[in-house]
């Protein structure tokens, strides 16, 4: 008898594989997959290279080169030195210059208060500047003196040669005397001056030429041009004060005033030198 497992037929059988037509398709879908994402990743590539290429192009290009540094608001202050300040030189990619450290340099000069940068394409570099406003003179007893904002900045040499021509002259300014040397313009000097460099600045050109200085010991006290002291006492009520002061200055007879105290401003005392008393 023959096996029904046994010959060519039965072997051949056995030996075929069946596929199933989803994990056919599924194979296919999967190899399809692999080779978009290569083809996407390809793509990415030379975008990527093409958007480097562009990049370096346009930066490297004369035409994005900084051909001018314009500076507005100067007046106190060069603009040469404010150009000098921010280390950009003509030929320098203007899309790469860093507008943050230029502020920050150009802020540091001593008459800058404030500035602002922005880069006006294609090839201008623009910085607008907003200065100080000097308030008073400070003066140490070794002679040096500076001129000062109302914070106490300091913004250069009071002497008349190196003064700005845009600033008023040095004589409607008030002297304040300070004990210590004041530093050097860019500096700051002690905010127990501040209170008198107000005070100074109140005074400044009215009455025009009268305070010849502001003094901090042992008051707060005024050295007249003329001769006498005027006491102010502290800083509290300082403008009816300084008030106070311009109208006894501008109704009572200077004569021989060797003090005025002016503590109390609504009671003042004013005493003169013998020979008038």
């Amino acid at each position: 008898m023959t096996s029904p497992t046994s010959g060519s037929g039965g072997q051949g059988d056995l030996g075929a594989v069946v596929v199933d037509p989803r994990f056919r398709a599924r194979r296919i879908a999967v190899r399809k997959g692999a080779g978009r994402r290569r083809l996407n990743r390809l793509v990415v590539l030379v975008l990527v290279a093409v958007l480097a290429l562009t990049a370096v192009i346009v930066l490297k290009s004369p035409i994005l080169d900084v051909d001018e540094v314009a500076v507005t608001g100067a007046r106190a202050v060069d603009a040469e030195a404010v150009i000098e300040a921010t280390g950009v030189q003509t030929g320098s990619a203007l899309l790469l210059v860093d507008l943050d450290a230029v502020q920050r340099a150009v802020e540091a000069l001593p008459w800058v208060e404030e500035a602002s940068v922005a880069r006006d394409l294609p090839g201008a570099l623009s910085i607008d500047i907003i200065e100080r406003t000097p308030a008073a003179i400070v003066a140490a007893d070794d002679g040096a003196s500076v001129l000062v904002d109302p914070d106490g900045h300091v913004l250069g040499s009071a002497d008349p040669a190196a003064f700005p021509a845009s600033v008023p002259a040095i004589p409607t300014f008030v002297r304040v005397v300070a004990t210590d040397a004041p530093p050097a313009p860019g500096g700051r000097v002690d905010a127990s001056l501040l209170e008198a460099i107000a005070l100074a600045e109140r005074l400044r050109g009215d009455p025009a030429n009268v305070v010849a200085a502001v003094h901090l010991e042992p008051t707060l006290r005024l050295e007249l041009a003329g001769g006498g002291i005027v006491d102010f006492g502290d800083a509290d009520g300082v403008d009816g004060k300084v008030d106070a002061f311009r109208t006894i200055h501008a109704r009572v007879d200077q004569a021989c005033l060797e003090l005025l105290d002016l503590r109390v401003p609504t009671r003042p005392v004013l005493t003169r030198d013998e020979p008038c008393s």
